[in-house]
């Protein structure tokens, strides 16, 4: 059977200031009628590369496809001029890009925008049809109201629903191939699995082919049916799901697939890590380029690269594929890389720990934000971003903070840190009311409460030196200088695992991974006692993430360290935390150690929670349970329980009562009428 697509022997440049970078190279693959593909791999692996150069769109970045051909069909991709390519594109192939925000015109409507693409493809619709067709493609994508939806801008839309939006936008011209780049990275897991579960029916209904680019390996294991796995801009391994998850054969996968944190993941061990970093395309190593990180590479592979070499439908990349363990001793193989991280406590059994003194209390906070009224209107609106949140945490534990974007968990974290003020309610530290001090002596207390942000490259300035960075604290709080503050600073770059050297570079020249082990070195300089960690890893690759999470818990140990960590990736809260709260719409729902939290979760929200995220096992029934709809405005928030429009078990009485937050077992909290 002939494919829709074929890619063969695929290379492709870009041209940069002082140089030519060979971007990705020899690159085959193809993808039949109503297959879906998954291209996975760390971050610089070239995967968007390659989905950009099927669109041909490279080429208006500085790119150029310098060998092999791309066939869609009958059509030769590469030998088409730029005017032909725009009926080909959205006609024929099409793609849904990771920011949906940078897919539309803010100052448009999005009705504008997707009836114009339906126009262009169609030229004899009116633009009533079109109007029409819009609306039943937002229907269908799962918007409700379509009619009202037409008529927003992109800004008034929730991520959810703007990454809708733009599937029904490339869903306009009725493709055969859907080029999915990371449509779901930035979203929570439960909008993440409604995302999935939309593709799986679209793909049934229009037998349309679908390429989706990912680093959640769980995504892949659940959508795809064939996966490639990509490394420094070459493929090292391809073969079905299936047989890529109980067999792999590049010592590359088998490295991504143990560094997948699970909810099996056994907290009193650290995680699994590939050692190193993806490297940069300027600096490619001879022979196998995944030899630096190998820990079964031989001098053989450092001289001589490997060919993708392909048997009973498989393909793999390694000289000693034959030799590397079976699934089953992969446990007691020679290890790529572990943190030297001690053993730690199962935490949620620990007495002493139910005990400890708190180091934070939070008593009745709320924070409300005022919108600005309109000159017609004389009332005034209010976010409730956090409304009437009471909770502790106790001396060196790890609280965990899950919730939708939009539930208040960013705010509630800041508040902590007293960097917002709370409308009412008190933030205590060590039984110090942050509220009652000045300026000078709540710097003096940020000492001891530090943060690490979610972007590692823009929480730090671009023109200082990754020394000057980590220091600043020191100059900040008059501590250390000269000789004394290097010297300081060097011992911190040892202890976040880098090389004291990288003293005088610059944040650019890093990769995310150390980026944000400079983010974290910053945020212990003063050693403090406290330390935020704000959705720290959510932006990390699988085997990166598995890397700081490890280095997280050792200097928690070593620094007797208290944290709160917010995250939307619900396996990776679990693993570090030992108590978990949820939040919704501005309101904590349910507190629990984290064991007990998972396996008997007892709020409907958090039970759908747990029931969205995506398990790495590809023989695992291909369905997603979502929860209903979207969060609703903190502007307006329902009467009653926040979460019965959406809740399937909502009865009368949450619509009129607001449910007490209630003890249900031991440490296990709830605000639910009629707990699971």
């Amino acid at each position: 059977m002939s494919a829709l697509l074929s890619v063969d022997q695929l290379g492709v440049e870009f041209a940069t200031i002082r140089n030519v970078v060979q971007a990705v190279s020899d690159i085959s693959f193809s993808i039949q009628a109503g297959e879906i593909v998954c291209l996975v791999g760390e971050s610089g692996s070239g995967k968007s590369v390659t989905s950009k150069a099927i669109m041909r769109l490279i080429e208006h970045e500085n790119g150029a496809i310098t060998a092999g051909t791309i066939q869609l069909g009958d059509v030769d991709v590469t030998a088409l001029p730029q005017q032909k390519l725009l009926s080909l594109r959205g006609k024929r192939m099409a793609m849904v890009f990771q920011e949906p925000m940078a897919a539309f015109d803010p100052v448009f409507t999005i009705g504008s925008q997707i009836t114009e693409t339906i126009r262009r493809h169609d030229r004899r619709q009116t633009a009533r049809e079109a109007e029409e067709e819009a609306a039943r493609l937002l229907q269908r994508v799962g918007i409700p109201e379509p009619e009202l939806r037409l008529k927003q801008y992109p800004g008034e839309l929730s991520g959810g629903m703007l990454q809708r939006a733009m599937i029904a936008m490339a869903l306009s011209g009725k493709p055969e191939l859907l080029i999915a780049d990371e449509p779901t990275t930035a979203l929570d897991v439960t909008i993440q699995a409604q995302i999935l579960q939309l593709l799986l029916e679209l793909r049934s209904e229009y037998n349309m082919s679908i390429l989706l680019i990912t680093h959640d390996l769980g995504v892949a294991a659940q959508m795809a049916d064939r996966i490639i796995v990509m490394y420094a801009g070459q493929i090292v391994e391809q073969s079905a799901a299936a047989d890529l998850f109980t067999q792999p054969r590049h010592p590359y996968t088998m490295g991504l697939l143990r560094s997948i944190t699970t909810l099996d993941s056994d907290r009193t061990k650290p995680l699994y890590a590939i050692s190193g970093s993806i490297p940069g395309m300027n600096h490619l190593p001879l022979g196998c380029r995944f030899h630096p990180r190998c820990a079964y590479a031989t001098e053989l592979c450092t001289r001589e690269t490997p060919a993708l070499e392909e048997r009973e439908g498989r393909q793999w990349a390694c000289w000693h594929a034959d030799q590397l363990p079976e699934p089953g001793d992969v446990g007691a193989a020679k290890p790529f890389h572990e943190v030297d991280v001690h053993q730690r406590p199962a935490l949620d059994d620990n007495n002493a720990k139910q005990e400890a003194a708190s180091l934070i209390e939070v008593r009745h906070v709320t924070k409300h934000y005022s919108l600005q009224r309109s000159f017609l209107s004389r009332e005034r609106k209010w976010i409730q971003a956090v409304d009437d949140v009471s909770f502790t945490i106790r001396k060196g534990e790890t609280f965990g903070l899950v919730g939708e974007s939009g539930s208040g968990k960013s705010t509630l974290g800041r508040m902590l840190l007293h960097l917002e003020r709370p409308t009412s309610g008190t933030v205590l530290f060590e039984d110090q009311d942050l509220g009652t001090l000045s300026g000078s002596r709540l710097r003096q207390q940020r000492k001891h409460m530090q943060m690490i942000f979610q972007d590692p490259h823009g929480s730090v300035d671009p023109r200082w030196k990754v020394g000057d960075i980590i220091g600043e604290p020191f100059a900040v709080h008059g501590m250390r200088k000269g000789k004394e503050k290097r010297e300081a600073t060097e011992a911190l770059l040892r202890l976040v695992g880098l090389d004291p050297s990288v003293y005088d570079r610059y944040p650019h020249e890093f990769s995310g991974g150390q980026r944000q082990r400079i983010g974290i070195a910053r945020a212990i300089a003063m050693r403090p006692k406290f330390l935020l960690a704000d959705e720290a890893v959510s932006a990390l690759d699988v085997s990166v993430q598995a890397q700081i999470i490890n280095l997280l818990q050792e200097l928690r140990q070593q620094l007797d360290l208290t944290m709160l960590f917010i995250g939307h990736g619900l396996h990776v809260v679990r693993y570090v935390s030992d108590r978990i709260g949820v939040m919704y719409l501005g309101k904590l729902i349910e507190i629990a150690p984290s064991e007990q939290l998972f396996r008997h979760p007892a709020h409907p929200y958090t039970r759908a929670l747990v029931s969205s995220i995506p398990v790495p096992d590809p023989h695992r029934q291909r369905s997603f349970k979502t929860i209903e709809g979207e969060i609703p405005s903190p502007a307006n928030p329902p009467s009653g329980c926040r979460f019965r429009t959406r809740c399937p078990a909502a009865t009368a009485r949450c619509a009129a009562e607001d449910p007490l937050f209630r003890e249900v077992g031991q440490e296990h909290f709830v605000a639910c009428h009629d707990p699971l």
